[in-house]
């Protein structure tokens, strides 16, 4: 079977004729019936009924048109995938961030991006730094903003966001009126921390390491509202990048004093990815902004 013979056969049964299929492909009705006639004789079954106003298929036809259906469409997305391989200005762009990235920093980023680039779809997927790394590894996505490790040497990065790591502490904790407080003073307070999957949760870890201590984790959460509000509720105090939006909250922010503190945020990539031109051009237009 040939592609002509599958398209001819999909456009006779979606219009239920053949003389409007041959007409629509301008191709001849004889020359159209031919090929479905080979094609019906490679499948060893007939794929119409021929009526007096039309055709209709037959329950071979029913089976067989849901796949060839299919096998068009996805000739369509790959056409549509190499065009934008070929073309920076078209085609979509798949972004991966960690949560707390989708209400600062990086919307403004895509919408100065979008309005220098506006036929390039920009698709966004929010997860934990680990997620981001499986989606970066399957293929899923094209760039992770993120806070990998040092492990991960197979990655492309550039930094493009420094945060101050700060306390957060229910409204009527000790610290509620201090404006700073050592590392080393929170190694006997209950601590609520961020999952594992949360690549911020490894700084935080090693950073108290190096203070001198192991926080006493008494509740996880994923993102940074989960464990502000679970500090809100009085669980523990927690440390999380400073955010504007934590004032909106019942808690206490106390910068940490000795040592300074901060998450570097990276936008990263794999080395041995074949990027798109338009992946290309989203890397070198962050580039050019951060330096800004």
């Amino acid at each position: 079977m040939d592609w002509f013979q599958l398209r001819y056969f999909m456009r006779a049964a979606e219009l239920g004729n053949v003389s409007k299929a041959a007409e629509e492909l301008s191709v001849s009705q004889p020359a159209l019936s031919r090929a479905i006639a080979k094609l019906e004789e490679e499948l060893a079954a007939p794929l119409f009924i021929r009526e007096s106003r039309g055709v209709r298929l037959t329950p071979y036809g029913q089976t067989f048109l849901p796949y060839v259906q299919r096998a068009f469409a996805e000739l369509a997305q790959g056409k549509e995938a190499v065009r934008s391989l070929v073309d920076p200005s078209h085609g979509v762009l798949h972004i991966g961030l960690i949560y707390s990235l989708g209400t600062r920093f990086l919307p403004e980023l895509i919408h100065s991006f979008s309005q220098e680039e506006p036929h390039v779809s920009v698709q966004l997927i929010e997860s934990p730094t680990h997620g981001l790394l499986e989606f970066l590894e399957r293929g899923d996505i094209d760039i992770a903003f993120c806070s990998p490790g040092e492990d991960f040497r197979h990655l492309e990065r550039i930094e493009v966001l420094r945060e101050d790591l700060v306390f957060i502490v229910p409204k009527g904790h000790g610290w509620a009126g201090y404006e700073r407080v050592p590392l080393i003073d929170a190694k006997d307070e209950p601590f609520v921390m961020y999952s594992k999957e949360s690549g911020i949760r490894a700084m935080i870890m090693r950073y108290c390491k190096e203070a001198g201590f192991t926080p006493k984790i008494v509740m996880e959460g994923i993102e940074d509202l989960t464990v502000a509000g679970l500090v809100a509720a009085g669980l523990g105090i927690a440390i999380v990048p400073y955010n504007r939006h934590l004032l909106q909250l019942p808690v206490h922010i106390v910068h940490i004093d000795i040592p300074e503190c901060f998450r570097a945020v990276s936008m990263v990539w794999r080395k041995d990815q074949l990027l798109t031109p338009a992946a290309r051009k989203f890397i070198t237009f962050v580039t050019q902004n951060r330096a800004k």
